[in-house]
């Protein structure tokens, strides 16, 4: 493939990644959401809790725009803040029944969003798309670590 075809293949899947953004922010904007604020709340929810910095560390952020971003989520009541035992300058983010209930919905809307968006690929397109897109987040994820 010449580097203009594979320029124009990379433009494509640009092209559909911001289409398909396009299709989950109003569902994120009826919650209040941000994107970013949506992928905090999964991990939080996902690990149970976390600490502050592996938070911001996660999500690749500045710890101050981390604390800024927990500060939110706690003022929407999704998180809550709670000291270590151990060492009361630790501090970890739990998720509360709320923020539970709001991931769990905006999951279900995200199911039904994707299933229709993939809803033109049948079975094998589906299967050989995860295998090429995983493929290629491995080659790139390993070209970007080897390059810091």
């Amino acid at each position: 493939m010449y580097s203009s075809e594979l320029y124009n293949l990379h433009n494509a899947i640009k092209e559909l990644s911001s289409l398909s953004q396009e299709l989950i922010e109003p569902l994120l904007v009826k919650y209040d959401l941000t994107s970013v604020q949506y992928h905090a709340l999964q991990l939080i929810v996902l690990k149970e809790s976390i600490a502050v910095k592996n938070v911001s560390n996660h999500l690749k952020i500045k710890p101050a725009a981390g604390t800024a971003l927990i500060d939110r989520l706690e003022r929407k009541n999704l998180i809550e803040r709670v000291h270590s035992e151990d060492d009361r300058r630790v501090v970890y983010i739990k998720s509360t029944a709320t923020g539970r209930e709001t991931y769990h919905s905006i999951n279900k809307c995200f199911a039904n969003i994707f299933q229709d968006f993939y809803s033109v690929l049948n079975e094998e397109e589906t299967q050989r798309l995860k295998q090429i897109v995983g493929k290629l987040t491995e080659h790139v994820s390993s070209r970007i670590e080897n390059n810091l």
